[in-house]
This record gives structure tokens, C-alpha cells and sequence, in this order.
């Protein structure tokens, strides 16, 4: 294998993400580079195995290729002197990997710890970072006084170009005076390092976690959740993180947050199977061992059966145990069996930190209502038919348990002998009130009283019951025996009941009307209800919510947010959570999404803990995550639709799923997290109907086709954007059709498959010839592909042609109003088919000062004229544009 095809393989694998992918690409690109004769290749390719290793999840392997870089390095250092800082720079990764397998002795890790010192001071590297490690060691043994002096070293030495970098190195700080007791002084050495830019791949996230419990003891409450959710993010799918799970663990345990945390610990436990060392496995064994403790459920695990948590707490607390003692046989100390058992046993920090912002209200509406119990005078019991009076009276001061126990009392204490039939029918609608929610039972009831009080001439109450059947029967979608039961009953007591009841009866009968879609009579009865000023502001609060869903059906989205905040005064809370709700998802289809995000917060904390109200919560967690997206709130709207999905699973609710998903995708590709996002599109592909529209089809594979175009997986986006075509013309949209397949061809490009990019091109273009040419999209994408022709060009060096279609593009482009575009035309044409600086100087004369593009101009314009060798003016344009 020639030294090109060592190095394409070596450039792919090092693209590859860490994880066993790329270490498994690394170990082929070792093996063959020994093959070779190219020793150099070979000592940097295995230095690359090591990072990978160490990155990937896998530090024991590392140690192995090390030493056989150390051994070359050692042979003959000058042949490999230009690759002496990333071997020094690995040189780092061995006390730190030796130091967590307790069959590695300490004295090995110390003849490490002399040989990396010796090195560093013959190549006259500052000390700071063997310091480090130094401490390190001490630390990990539980010598105060030596890790002491090592850190006092370690702050106190100059950093140089092999110190740790900007926020790994406070990292390790952090913990040593969290450690000691200073959480202040911690998080003061934090504030600068957290302000600025951070590049490693390990930060800010592990010093973020380092500091959640500094943030705790120092009170800063908002900060701790704000670690956790953004750290634990960035660290959930990356390999080899188990120590740091354990930290999170730890957090959401000792902050009241225990069924976060046992999310964690089942999300987590199958990294236990392969832990990347030893004390990764211990530290995380004793977190969730913790965490299981405080619980009592059963824990899912992957292909076992469920365990109760105190029987996984059990074992997992005595695996920690065997492994610090491992450790402390090595060690000669007790310091890790100390540490185990000072987690296992760990008191909380908090009562509860509320995670979320719909956490927090519910958690303070739950400790207000705590003492808010209702006082009601109720006399001296009745007897005889005053139990029947009390359990009316009490039913229609919506008063249930207080209403049926009457009831209950009245059957107990009056014989049937002494019951007159207008009991005997009072005392069966109590029963039918009693069995609402079991329809059949409630309706039979109401039907014998119907009997009784036709027989009595009881009209009103006969009506009242007629009433009540067709509610059911209406709620059942039996609408049309609804109506013939229940219309005139109804009508007839809004006139006649007591004035009341009146009300309530206006109300059945405007939700019988919307039920069989007579949607104006229904509208009608629910304005006269909410204008009338004897309406109970409960059934006021109904009617709003009633007529607002009405109003949404006819798009009168205005009048149904004033309905909806009719609603919101509700004296019970799921109706007035459901209320808000709607409030909510009105502001989000109103441009208005900062409200939202208030309304769905309310909603979802007025629900939580409601019984049967999962569902509700649900949706509005999907409009929440949505109203957070569009208020550029990505991670929350991320964890949000995450909270969501889960209640959704089912098959009747599948189209909320796709809801949540869709949003979910916006939400990961927002923050960079593609392959999350890549996997929601494809599961949403999965479960997408048979009958699922094309065009919905197309957008959800240029959509997967956008997403590997980000994540450099070209090739395989260009078959994915030919399939979104594919749908298009099945939906006949043939701009959409265009615009996929420009997409296939731009894929190809990058790809560099340049013959496949002209036969895609070649695709469109008779679709386009068929459209009205003078149509503005119709420009856009005959522009369009004169733009893609002109960038293939350039990519293969033909710069005439470049410029030529370049200025067909700019052509359309200028035809159909495009100015972006056709500035970007316009600046290829001046750059690479113009000599001169003229049309360059027409261009950065027409842009407004100070814009992004008024500067790209301007340096093409000052690099002309330096050519031109108009040297004064370049360096008067250069500082203009400095300013």
C-alpha cells in the first residue's frame, strides 16, 4: 500500500467521532503502516491510537502502542523530533490511566511519574504539569500533605505549551479545593475560564461538573442546574464518560431529584457491562447504588429481567466496596474504601432543586396548597330526606365526596319501607351522579328515576334527568339520540330550574350543539353564559375554554385568546392547566412565543401530579419545546421534548409523537447535536402511516440529506436527496422536485464526484423548461443551477467556464430580486474574470458600511489593488475597513 493510501486512511479515521469506530480504523492504519517502510508514519499513527483510546472510552489499551512509541522515541529521538509535543502531550495520559487499574503497582506509576520529569526538564519544559499528575497520584491515595505541596507547585509554576489546556487544568484545581472545603475559592478560579473561549473537546462540560457541588454549598442555586443540564448533555452520548455519569448521579441524588437521577442510572447501566476502568466502574456503582436507595421501584435493565432498586442498591454498593478495597490493598491507605462509603452514605444537600422552570411552579404550588384545606359549615346531620336535601345542596356547590357520603347516609339510615318513591328517584340520581365515568350504570340509574318522577309529575325534575342522559350519551358520540334526549330538556330548563342551576344547563346545552357541530347556536348559548352577571366564575371559566376551542376550529384566533384567559380563572387547577394550554398553543400560532413560554410553564405545573393527566402534560410539553425553539432556547427545548416523548408511545397519539420529534430534530440540529437529530428524522421515517403524504416524505429525507451533508457523510446524502425528489414528483411539486435534485448534485460535488454532478443538473433542467420562465421561484432555480455549475467549475480548475455561468446566474438572479445571490455572482465575476478593480469598486461602493458583506468586498478590493500595485489605496481601504 503506497504512503498516499496510509495517509487517506489515517485522514479518515481521524474524522471519524471517538469511540471504538475510530479506534478499530486506527488499529488497520497501524498494522499496515508496519508493514511499510514508513517508520515515521507509523510512530503517528500510533500516537493517534493512544489519543483515540484515551478519548474513545478504552484507556487501558493505551498502554500497550505507548510503550512501543517510547521504545522508538527512545532508539533514536531525532527521526520522530517533529512529533515531539503530541508524544510528550501522551505522555500525560499514563499516570492518570495507571493510576485507576488497582493491578498496577505504585511503584510502576511512580517510575512513570520520574521518567515523565526527567523528560520534561531535559527538554527544559516547565514543571507545572508534572505537578499535576503528581498530585494527581497523591490525591488518589489520600496523601493530604503531599497533594498539598503538589498543588501549591502546580499553581504556582509557570504554564507552558504542554500544560493541560484553559479548563481541564482549573478542572482538576476545582476539585482538590472543593475537596478541601473551599467551594468559593473554586468557583472563583472557575468564573474567567467559563467566560471564555473553551475549544477542548472535554470542556466546559467536565468542569462543569467538577463545580456542581461547589455551586450547591455556595447557594447558587440556578447555576447548579444549569451545570448539570448543560454538561450532562454534552457528556450523555460520549464514550468512555462513566466516572463523570456518577458526578451527575450524585447531584440529582442528594438534591431531591431521585427519579432523575435513577433515569440516569438505567440509562447508564449497560456502560457497567465494559466500564473503561475499574474506577469508573466503582465511582458510578456507588452513585447509583445511592440513588437506588432512596427509591423504591423497579429498575429496567437491558436485556435482563427488572430488579427491585434496594436489591440493585445492594449489589452495586457492595461491588463499589470490593473495588475501593482493591485499590486500597495497592494503595496501602484506606482513602478509597473512605470515599466509597462517604457516597453510600451521603446526605442531601437540598430538600428539592427543581431542574425546570414548570419543576419550580409546581413544587411551590404544591408547598403552598400543603395547608390549604377548605372550611365548610355544615350544621347538625340531617334525618330522613334531609340527607337527600344536604347531598343536593352539597352536589351543586360541587362538593362530590361531601354530596355522595350523604347519600350514603341516607341508604343507611332510612329503611326502604320508610322511603316515598320521591326519594326512592332522588336517591337514584345520586346514584347515577355518584357513577359518573361509568356510563352505562349512570344512565340506567337515571333512567328508572325518569319513571318515578313521570309518575310523581315531578316535570322539572324529569327534565334535569333527560338532561343528564344526553350529556352522556354526548360525551359518548351518540350524538343524534343525545339530541333527541337532551335538546328540548335543556332549552326548557335554562327557562324554568331554579336560577341557579340555570347556568349549568346553558352550558350542557352549548356543549351538546358543538358536539354535533352546530358551532354558531353553541357560540350563541356560551356569549349569553359568560355576559350574564349571575354566571358562577367557575362555569364562566368552562364556558371559555369551551367557546375558545370553538373559536380555534373557525381560525378566530384573537377572540379564542380572550376566551382562553376567561378560562385561566378556573378554581380547579386541571381545567384551568387545560386553559392555559390553550392560551399557549394560541400565542405560538400568533407570532407571540414569549407568552407562550409562560402559559405552558403554568399549564404543565397546574397538571403534575393531577391523576390521568400524563397525556395533557404531554402536549403541553410538545407546545412548550416549540415555544422554546422559537425563542432560541434550544436545550431547553430539546430536554422538554425529550420529557414528552416518552408518554406518547400509543399508536393512537402517533401523530403528537411526530410532533415531538419534528420539534426534537429543530432543537438538536440548533445545537449541533446531528446525530441525535439524524436518528429522530429516521425514526420518524420508520413509523411514518402507509399512506403518509409524499411531499411530507420529501421534506423528511432533504432534511436527513441536510443533516449528513453537516456531518460530512456526502455520499450518502446525495441517494438520500434523489429519494426526496423521488417524493416530490409524486406530490407534484416540481420546484421542490428541482431544488432535491440540486441538492443530490451539491452532495456530489462535495463528495467530489464531478461527472455525477452535470448528469443531475441535466435532471432539472427539463423540468424547469416546462414552468412559467418568468415566475420568481422559476428564476431562483434556473439561477440556481448556473450557481452550482459555476462552483463545479471553479472545484475542477476551469475558471473561464466558472465565470460564464456565473453571469448567467447573475443574470436570473437580478431578474428575480435576489441580492444576496446575485452579490455572491456578482463578486466571482469581479474576482476571477476581471483583471482590473473597477467592477470590484462598483460593488463595495453600493454596499451599506460596516456590513458583513460592505468588509468581504472591501478585502477582496484591497487585495486587487495591492496586485495592481496601488499600494497607498490598498492600505487606506485596509484601515477603513479596520476601523
Amino acid at each position: 500500500m503506497s504512503d498516499d493510501d496510509l495517509l487517506e486512511r489515517l485522514d479518515r479515521a481521524m474524522s471519524t467521532p471517538y469511540g471504538k469506530a475510530r479506534s478499530a480504523l486506527l488499529e488497520d492504519v497501524v498494522r499496515r503502516a508496519d508493514a511499510s517502510t514508513d517508520e515515521e508514519l507509523a510512530f503517528f499513527a500510533r500516537l493517534t491510537l493512544v489519543t483515540a483510546y484515551v478519548m474513545g472510552g478504552e484507556p487501558r489499551k493505551l498502554l500497550v502502542p505507548f510503550a512501543r512509541c517510547v521504545a522508538d522515541w527512545d532508539a533514536d529521538p531525532g527521526k520522530f523530533q517533529r512529533h515531539e509535543h503530541t508524544f510528550l502531550w501522551c505522555f500525560k495520559y499514563t499516570p492518570n490511566t495507571l493510576a485507576k487499574f488497582p493491578e498496577v503497582s505504585l511503584d510502576q506509576t511512580y517510575a512513570v511519574l520520574d521518567d515523565m520529569e526527567r523528560r520534561w526538564r531535559a527538554g527544559g519544559h516547565s514543571m507545572q504539569v508534572v505537578h499535576h499528575y503528581r498530585w494527581l497520584v497523591a490525591n488518589h491515595i489520600g496523601d493530604a500533605a503531599a497533594a498539598a505541596e503538589e498543588f501549591r507547585l502546580w499553581s504556582t509554576t509557570p504554564r507552558d505549551d504542554l500544560s493541560d489546556c484553559i479548563g481541564c487544568d482549573p478542572t482538576g484545581k476545582a476539585r482538590h479545593l472543593i475537596e478541601i472545603g473551599q467551594p468559593a475559592d473554586a468557583l472563583a478560579l472557575a468564573v474567567g475560564v467559563l467566560d471564555g473561549q473553551l475549544t477542548c473537546n472535554e470542556q466546559p462540560q467536565q468542569l462543569l461538573t467538577t463545580l456542581l457541588p461547589a455551586y450547591v454549598a455556595e447557594g447558587m442555586h440556578s447555576e447548579a442546574v444549569d451545570a448539570h443540564r448543560r454538561a450532562y448533555r454534552k457528556l450523555r452520548n460520549n464514550p468512555g464518560e462513566l466516572e463523570t455519569y456518577a458526578e451527575h448521579v450524585l447531584f440529582c441524588a442528594r438534591t431531591g431529584n431521585e427519579t432523575r437521577a435513577v433515569e440516569l442510572v438505567e440509562r447508564h447501566l449497560t456502560d457497567l457491562a465494559d466500564p473503561p476502568s475499574p474506577f469508573a466502574e466503582m465511582r458510578f456503582a456507588a452513585a447509583a447504588a445511592l440513588a437506588l436507595s432512596r427509591v423504591d421501584l423497579m429498575i429496567r435493565r437491558p436485556q435482563e429481567p427488572d430488579i427491585a432498586s434496594a436489591e440493585l442498591s445492594a449489589q452495586l454498593a457492595e461491588r463499589a466496596l470490593e473495588l475501593a478495597a482493591q485499590f486500597d490493598v495497592r494503595n496501602g491507605t484506606s482513602h478509597q474504601s473512605d470515599q466509597i462509603r462517604s457516597v453510600l452514605e451521603a446526605e442531601p444537600w437540598l430538600e428539592y432543586l427543581p431542574l425546570s422552570e414548570t419543576a419550580r411552579r409546581a413544587h411551590a404550588r404544591t408547598k403552598a396548597q400543603a395547608v390549604a384545606v377548605e372550611e365548610v359549615a355544615v350544621g347538625p346531620d340531617p334525618s330522613g330526606s334531609g340527607w337527600l336535601d344536604r347531598a343536593e345542596e352539597e352536589w351543586q356547590n360541587d362538593r362530590r365526596e361531601q354530596a355522595i357520603a350523604a347519600w350514603q347516609a341516607f341508604e343507611r339510615e332510612v329503611p326502604e319501607s320508610e322511603r316515598t318513591k320521591l326519594d326512592q328517584a332522588r336517591l337514584l340520581d345520586g346514584r347515577g351522579l355518584s357513577s359518573i365515568g361509568q356510563d352505562e350504570e349512570a344512565v340506567n340509574a337515571w333512567r328508572e328515576a325518569l319513571a318515578l318522577y313521570s309518575e310523581l309529575g315531578e316535570e322539572v325534575r324529569l327534565l334535569r334527568d333527560r338532561g343528564r342522559i344526553a350529556r352522556v350519551l354526548g360525551e359518548a358520540g351518540r350524538i343524534n339520540e343525545a339530541l333527541a334526549t337532551g335538546e328540548e330538556p335543556l332549552r326548557r330548563l335554562i327557562d324554568n330550574d331554579e336560577p341557579r342551576r340555570q347556568g349549568g344547563w346553558r352550558y350542557s346545552l352549548a356543549t351538546l350543539l358543538a358536539q354535533a357541530g352546530r358551532v354558531e347556536e353553541s357560540l350563541q348559548e356560551l356569549t349569553i353564559l359568560r355576559a350574564a352577571p349571575d354566571t358562577e366564575d367557575d362555569l364562566r371559566a368552562a364556558a371559555g375554554i369551551l367557546q375558545c376551542n370553538l373559536l380555534i376550529q373557525r381560525e378566530q384566533l384573537e377572540e379564542a385568546e380572550s376566551a382562553a384567559t376567561a378560562g385561566v380563572v378556573a378554581r380547579h387547577e386541571l381545567p384551568r392547566s387545560f386553559a392555559y394550554r390553550q392560551r399557549g398553543w394560541i400565542r405560538i400560532a400568533l407570532d407571540r412565543p414569549d407568552e407562550a413560554v409562560a402559559d405552558l410553564e403554568e399549564a404543565i405545573a397546574l397538571a403534575t401530579g393531577a391523576p390521568d393527566a400524563e397525556v395533557h402534560i404531554a402536549i403541553c410539553r410538545l407546545e412548550l419545546a416549540r415555544a422554546y425553539l422559537l425563542t432560541g432556547r434550544t436545550l431547553e427545548a430539546a430536554e422538554t421534548g425529550e420529557e414528552a416523548l416518552p408518554v406518547l408511545r400509543d399508536p393512537s397519539l402517533a401523530s403528537l409523537q411526530a410532533d415531538v420529534r419534528g420539534v426534537l430534530v429543530d432543537a438538536y440540529r440548533a445545537l449541533g447535536e446531528l446525530d441525535s437529530a439524524l436518528a429522530q428524522v429516521r425514526l420518524l421515517l420508520a413509523e411514518a402511516p402507509v399512506d403518509a403524504h409524499p411531499q411530507w416524505l420529501g421534506n423528511l429525507r432533504q432534511d436527513e440529506g441536510l443533516l449528513l451533508e453537516r456531518m460530512d457523510r456526502d455520499k450518502e446524502a446525495v441517494d438520500i436527496f434523489l429519494t426526496a425528489a423521488e417524493h416530490f414528483e409524486a406530490a407534484e411539486l416540481p420546484l421542490a422536485y428541482v431544488q432535491a435534485v440540486r441538492l443530490a448534485a451539491q452532495s456530489a460535488r462535495y463528495a467530489g464526484d464531478f461527472d455525477v454532478v452535470d448528469q443531475l443538473l441535466d435532471r432539472a433542467r427539463p423540468v424547469l423548461e416546462s414552468l412559467p420562465s418568468a415566475e420568481q421561484p422559476v428564476l431562483f432555480q434556473q439561477a440556481g443551477i448556473h450557481w452550482d455549475l459555476a462552483m463545479l467549475k471553479m472545484q475542477q480548475g476551469s475558471i473561464s467556464e466558472a465565470v460564464e455561468h456565473a453571469r448567467n446566474a447573475a443574470e436570473y438572479y437580478e431578474r428575480g430580486g435576489f441580492e444576496g445571490q446575485l452579490l455572491n455572482a456578482r463578486l466571482l465575476i469581479a474576482e476571477h474574470g476581471t483583471t482590473d478593480a473597477t467592477m470590484l469598486q462598483d460593488i463595495f461602493t453600493t454596499l451599506p458600511t460596516g456590513d458583513e458583506s460592505w468588509h468581504r468586498t472591501g478585502w477582496l478590493l484591497a487585495d486587487r489593488l495591492r496586485t495592481l500595485g496601488r499600494t497607498a489605496e490598498a492600505e487606506a481601504l485596509e484601515k477603513q475597513l479596520q476601523a
